[in-house]
C-alpha cells in the first residue's frame, strides 16, 4: 500500500533548511540504531562450522565457486586471472563450508584464507599478487562472481543494486540485467545508450550530437533525465542537463526492473539503472588505450590500479579519458575530459574506506534536432538545427565521496555511502520557434535560442546496517538504513530577440551573434528527501522470502527572484515489496513478487478546485518469473511476466480548460527473456527478447472535445525489443589470438502521442574484430588491436522527437579502432 500527502502550494519567505543539520541527524540516528543492533548481535553463533549439503560436480573453477556461493551465501574473492583455465574437484555430501571450499580447490594449486565467518579469499598461483596485497577484506571489485564487479566474466551472478545487500541474482525476486566490464569492453561501448543496447525491456532515444542526460523507456515507462539513474547506489543527480556518463569509468551496469522505491525512494515504476564505477584493486592493473574513429574521433584512455605498498593496506585506482571528436551532425562536437582517482584505506583490521572523486568536462551541441516531415525532399542526417558557435552545451562536473565499510562482528556490519557534486552549465539551447512544429513552405525550420546557465550542488548520504541472524530453522539477512539527499540549483533563462530560419535542404547559418531579452526565469530550486527503510531476506530450506518497507519525506522549494515569491511543496509516501522464491537443486528458481513506487510531479489544480499541488504518481507491480543458473557451465537465464500500473497521472481537466487533474492511469504488461552464457572458454553468447504491452487506461478528453487517449500507447514506447550478441576467441591454431564479435539489436514500432504516426521498427548489426598481438611474439604480450563497427549496414532509423510528429535520427555507421596495452 502507498500512502502519500502534500500540503497546498504556499508562499513564504523563509529559506530552506540547510543540509548540514539533516546530515548530522542521519549519522546520529544510524549510530543509535547501530549501538542497539550491536548489543543484540553479540551472542550470534559463528556460521563457519555449520553443516551444509553439497552436490558440486567437477567444472571450470569460477562456475564451481559460484555454486559454492549459492549453497552457502558466502563471499569468495579472488583476482580473476588466478582461476583462468582451472578445473575444480567434485564436492558431495554434508560438511562445513570451510571444508567444502578446501576440497573444491584440491589439485588447483590455490590456497584459501578465511577473512570472516562467511568470507574467504583465494591465494596463490600469481607472484604478481602477494597474499598481503589482498588485505583483510574481500576485494569485491575484482571478484568474478561478486556483486559489484564482474571481473573478466560475461555472466554476473550476484548484485547489490537489487537489495542493497550482496545477494545472488537467483535469490532476488526481481528481474535484474547486468552488463559486465568484459561486455562493455568487447562491444567498445562509448555512451549510455550503447551500454544497455542489448538489455531487454529498455529502449534509449539515440540522440547524436544532442545535450543532456539519458532519455529512455523501461518496461513501458519513459524516464527522461536522471530520475532513474544511480551511480554507486546514490542518485546520479537532479538536473537533467548538468551531467552525463563515461562508460570507460564503469565496472558494471545493473538494470533493476520494476518499482524500486522501497530501497531508493522516488523512482519511476519501470525501474532504475545503477552504474558502478571502477574501484581500487588488490591486483596490479595498468592499461593504456589509443582510439580513433568516425567523425574525427581521437581518444586516449588510461586505467591504473593496485596496492600502494607491499602491506596491501592502501590500494589505488586512477581512470582517465580525453576525447576530441565530432558527430554525424555538422557543427556538433563530442569532446570530453574524465578524471577519476580513488583510494582504498584499511585503517583498522575490520574497517575499510574508499575515497572517490571525479572531474567531468563536456563540450557538445545544444540543438533539439527534432526533425519534422518534409514534402520536398529527404532531410540529411547531418543537418544541424542550431546556430554554430552559439548553441552549446558546456558542462563542468566535480564529485567527491566515500564508501565506509566496518565489520562490527562476525555477523553484523555498517556501511555508509556519501557524495557531494557541484556542476556548472553553460547552456545555450536551440529550439523550434514554431508551434506546432512544422516546416515553413516545406523546408524552412524556424529556430530561437535560449540562454539558460545553471549551477548546482548536491549532497547525498546513505547509511545502513546489515546482519545475519536466525530464528529456529529460518535464517535472516537484515538491512536497516536511512538516506538523505539535498539538491540546490540556481538558474536563469532568457530568449533571443530574433529567430533564425534554416533551410533544412540547404542550410546556411548566420555569422552575427544573437541578442537576448531580459531573463524571464531567475530563481533557485531546492529539493530535500529523507528516507528510512528496512528489509528482511528470510531463508528456510530452499525457500527465500524477501520483505521490505520504506517511508519517505520530500520537500521541494521554488524561489522566484523576479516575482519575489517562494513556493514550497511537501510529499510523503510509504512503499513496500514482498517476494517469494524457491531454489531447486538443479539451479531453477521460480519466484513471485509485489512492489510499489512513488514519484513526485509538478502541477496544480484549477483555482475552482482549490489550486492545490499535485500528489506524487504511484506505481504497483506484480511479477512472476523463473531463473536458471546451471552448475556445469557459466550461464544465467531468466524469464518474467509483469503488470505495472501507474496512477495519479496528469490528464485534461474535464471542466476547466487549460488545467489538468490527476485522474489518468497507464498500465504496462510484458514478457522478458534473457540469457547470458560462457559456453566454453572461447564462446560467449547473449540473447534477449521483450514484449511491452503499454497503454493508457484512464484519460479525460479536453474541454469541448470527445477524444480520449484511453487505449493508446504512450509516446515513444516500442512494442518489443530483441537482441543477440556472440563472441568467439581463438585460443590455438593458425588463428590464435583472433577474436570475433557479431550482434543484432531490434527495436519494434512505436507511436506519437496521438498514435496517428508510427515510427518504423529497425534492426541494427554490430561487429567487432580484435587481435592479441602477444600471439605473434611473447614480447608483444599485453598489446592488442581491435576494430568495432556499430550499425554495420548503415541503416537509417528514428526515435520519437521532443515534439509530436517529429523524429530524431539515429546513429549512422561508426568505426572505432583501438590500440591497447595492459600489463
Amino acid at each position: 500500500m502507498i500512502v502519500s500527502s502534500r500540503t497546498k502550494a504556499e508562499k513564504q519567505s523563509a529559506g530552506v533548511r540547510r543540509p548540514t543539520a539533516l546530515l548530522l541527524t542521519t549519522t546520529i540516528l544510524c549510530a543509535g540504531a547501530l549501538v542497539a543492533t550491536t548489543a543484540r548481535a553479540q551472542g550470534s553463533a559463528p556460521t563457519q562450522n555449520r553443516m551444509v549439503s553439497f552436490a558440486i560436480p567437477a567444472q571450470p573453477l569460477p562456475a564451481a565457486i559460484d555454486a559454492f556461493i549459492r549453497a552457502t551465501g558466502w563471499q569468495v574473492g579472488y583476482p580473476s586471472r588466478i582461476a583462468d583455465g582451472l578445473t575444480s574437484t567434485p564436492v558431495s555430501g554434508a560438511m562445513p563450508p570451510a571444508q567444502a571450499l578446501r576440497s573444491l580447490l584440491a589439485g588447483t594449486g590455490l590456497g584459501v584464507r578465511f577473512t570472516g565467518s562467511t568470507t574467504a579469499t583465494l591465494t596463490g598461483r600469481s607472484a604478481a599478487i602477494p597474499p598481503a596485497a589482498l588485505g583483510d577484506a574481500v576485494p569485491l571489485d575484482v571478484i568474478d562472481v561478486g556483486a559489484e564487479g564482474a571481473g573478466r566474466a560475461y555472466v554476473a551472478t550476484r548484485s547489490v543494486a537489487g537489495a542493497k545487500v550482496d545477494t545472488p541474482l537467483i535469490e532476488t525476486p526481481q528481474t535484474i540485467s547486468v552488463v559486465t566490464r568484459k561486455e562493455l569492453d568487447q562491444r567498445a561501448v562509448q555512451d549510455f545508450a550503447a551500454a544497455v543496447a542489448y538489455t531487454p525491456g529498455i529502449a534509449v532515444v539515440d540522440y547524436p550530437g544532442g545535450p543532456g542526460a539519458p532519455d529512455y523507456s523501461l518496461r513501458g515507462f519513459r524516464d527522461v533525465g536522471l530520475f532513474g539513474v544511480y551511480r554507486d547506489g546514490l542518485r546520479a543527480g537532479f538536473n537533467n542537463y548538468d551531467t552525463n556518463f563515461e562508460p570507460f569509468g564503469l565496472e558494471r551496469v545493473d538494470v533493476v526492473k520494476g518499482p524500486s522505491s522501497v530501497l531508493y525512494g522516488q523512482t519511476s515504476p519501470g525501474g532504475l539503472v545503477n552504474l558502478t564505477t571502477k574501484r581500487p584493486t588488490a591486483a596490479p592493473l595498468h592499461e593504456i588505450a589509443l582510439q580513433t574513429g568516425s567523425y574525427g574521433r581521437r581518444q586516449i584512455a588510461v586505467d591504473f590500479g593496485g596496492p600502494v605498498d607491499s602491506s596491501g593496506d592502501a590500494l589505488y585506482r586512477f581512470t582517465g579519458l580525453f576525447r576530441n571528436a565530432g558527430t554525424q551532425i555538422d557543427h556538433a562536437p563530442d569532446d570530453r575530459l574524465y578524471l577519476a582517482p580513488s583510494v582504498t584505506l584499511r585503517p583498522a583490521e575490520k574497517t575499510e574506506i574508499t575515497l572517490l572523486a571525479s572531474y567531468f568536462k563536456l563540450k557538445m551541441s545544444a540543438a533539439e534536432q527534432s526533425i519534422p516531415r518534409s514534402a520536398l525532399g529527404i532531410i540529411g542526417t547531418n543537418v544541424y538545427l542550431g546556430v554554430p558557435g552559439q548553441s552549446n552545451w558546456n558542462v563542468e562536473n566535480i564529485s567527491i565521496g566515500y564508501r565506509l565499510d566496518h565489520e562490527l562482528n562476525a555477523d553484523w556490519s555498517l556501511r555508509q555511502n556519501a557524495r557531494y557534486m557541484h556542476s556548472k552549465v553553460d547552456f545555450r539551447y536551440a529550439y523550434s520557434a514554431a508551434w506546432p512544429v512544422e516546416l515553413v513552405d516545406g523546408h524552412y525550420y524556424p529556430v530561437g535560442l535560449q540562454d539558460r546557465p545553471k549551477s548546482t550542488n548536491t549532497y547525498l548520504i546513505d547509511t545502513n546496517i546489515q546482519g545475519r541472524a536466525a530464528t529456529g530453522p529460518v535464517s535472516h539477512t537484515l538491512l536497516a538504513g536511512l538516506d538523505y539527499a539535498y539538491y540546490t540549483g540556481k538558474e536563469s533563462r532568457r530568449n533571443s530577440l530574433t529567430t533564425l530560419t534554416i533551410d533544412v535542404l540547404s542550410p546556411v547559418y548566420p555569422t552575427t551573434n544573437f541578442v537576448y531579452a531580459d531573463p524571464w526565469v531567475d530563481g533557485r530550486s531546492n529539493v530535500g528527501q529523507l528516507g528510512v527503510y528496512v528489509q528482511d531476506q528470510l531463508r528456510y530450506d530452499k525457500w527465500i522470502l524477501t520483505l521490505g518497507g520504506r517511508h519517505d519525506w520530500v520537500v521541494g522549494t521554488e524561489i522566484d527572484n523576479l516575482a519575489g515569491s517562494t513556493q514550497t511543496t511537501r510529499d510523503q509516501a510509504f512503499t513496500g515489496r514482498a517476494g517469494l522464491g524457491y531454489v531447486f537443486d538443479n539451479g531453477v528458481a521460480p519466484y513471485a513478487s509485489y512492489a510499489t513506487s512513488f514519484q513526485p510531479v509538478t502541477g496544480v489544480y484549477a483555482p475552482e478546485r482549490g489550486g492545490g499541488a499535485f500528489e506524487p504518481t504511484t506505481g504497483i507491480q506484480y511479477e512472476v518469473g523463473v531463473k536458471y543458473q546451471p552448475d556445469g557451465w557459466n550461464g544465467f537465464l531468466s524469464a518474467s511476466l509483469y503488470e505495472i500500473t501507474q496512477q495519479h497521472v496528469s490528464t485534461n481537466d474535464p471542466l476547466y480548460s487549460g488545467f489538468t487533474v490527476q485522474q489518468g492511469e497507464i498500465r504496462s504488461r510484458g514478457v522478458e527473456l534473457e540469457g547470458k552464457a560462457e559456453l566454453t572458454e572461447e564462446l560467449s553468447l547473449i540473447a534477449s527478447w521483450a514484449l511491452i504491452g503499454a497503454e493508457i487506461t484512464k484519460d479525460n478528453p479536453a474541454v469541448g472535445s470527445a477524444t480520449s487517449s484511453v487505449g493508446l500507447r504512450p509516446k515513444g514506447v516500442p512494442r518489443q525489443t530483441a537482441s543477440a550478441w556472440g563472441d568467439y576467441r581463438f585460443k590455438s591454431g593458425a588463428l590464435e589470438g583472433l577474436g570475433l564479435g557479431l550482434g543484432v539489436r531490434y527495436v519494434g514500432t512505436s507511436e506519437n502521442s496521438g498514435n496517428t504516426e508510427t515510427i518504423p521498427d529497425y534492426a541494427l548489426v554490430d561487429a567487432a574484430v580484435r587481435f592479441d598481438l602477444g600471439a605473434l611474439h611473447p614480447d608483444l604480450g599485453g598489446a592488442s588491436l581491435a576494430l568495432n563497427v556499430s550499425n554495420l549496414a548503415d541503416r537509417k532509423y528514428y526515435s520519437a522527437g521532443f515534439y509530436d510528429n517529429t523524429v530524431l535520427y539515429g546513429n549512422r555507421r561508426q568505426f572505432l579502432a583501438t590500440l591497447k596495452y595492459d600489463w
